[in-house]
């Protein structure tokens, strides 16, 4: 199904909201929030730590603007041996002279690599997919990416901690979530086919990295 640009930097800004506040997109959906659960007895609880980071460029060269939006993310559930992943990339690019759309889409994959130490100072993200435009949405065009991102934090880290719970069909939930983030710059290379997006001399105009801690408990009330 066709992203559109606005619904592509949408999605990224969601899953790394959804991740800082373990509060909307397919991927955030299946990692961090609550899942059905089906009743049994006694105590269920899920534990998921995680880490994010999202980088966002907006350049203009002569008549073309370039937009880029770049998101990766690893989550772990207790219990598990590996965590799972997430890396996504949206990218619009027009010619403003002539109002022509070049580049239209997105791609994601499930495998990355991301390092985000404990102090959140600093973080790199690498990953290679496949990018689909579709700037011709008759025809589109499937081409590789890659991206080389490393961050590092200009503001100092915000905590936060919320907790929920609520009783449905006779089964109690409660969730919490200790999040913190730091705002900051990403530089590094995007790099569509053979053309580059993203170089070294590109400065972001947001970017940010996250970790949070959820936890989840469901209990079925005796009856």
């Amino acid at each position: 199904m066709k992203r559109t640009a606005l619904g592509a930097l949408a999605l990224a800004g969601t899953l790394v909201v959804q991740l800082a506040s373990a509060g909307a997109s397919i991927a955030a959906e299946r990692h961090v929030t609550p899942k059905p659960v089906t009743p049994k007895p006694g105590v269920t609880k899920t534990v998921v730590r995680g880490e994010a980071l999202t980088a966002e460029f907006d350049q203009t060269d002569g008549c073309i603007r370039t937009r880029v939006s770049v998101f990766g993310s690893a989550l772990t559930l207790r219990g598990s041996n590996a965590p799972e992943k997430l890396g996504f990339v949206s990218v619009t690019q027009e010619n403003t002279c002539t109002q022509t759309i070049l580049i239209d889409g997105s791609g994601e994959t499930e495998t990355l690599n991301l390092v985000v130490p404990n102090g959140l100072a600093k973080g790199q993200l690498k990953m290679s997919l496949e990018f689909t435009n579709y700037a011709d949405p008759d025809n589109p065009a499937v081409s590789p990416l890659t991206a080389d991102l490393s961050f590092r934090a200009t503001a100092p880290a915000s905590t936060t901690f919320a907790k929920s719970k609520y009783i449905s069909e006779g089964i109690k939930f409660v969730s919490s979530a200790k999040t913190k983030s730091r705002t900051g710059g990403a530089t590094g290379t995007v790099t569509l086919g053979a053309k580059k997006l993203v170089s070294p001399a590109s400065s972001t105009y947001y970017a940010t990295i996250a970790w949070a801690d959820s936890k989840e408990k469901t209990k079925v009330l005796p009856v």
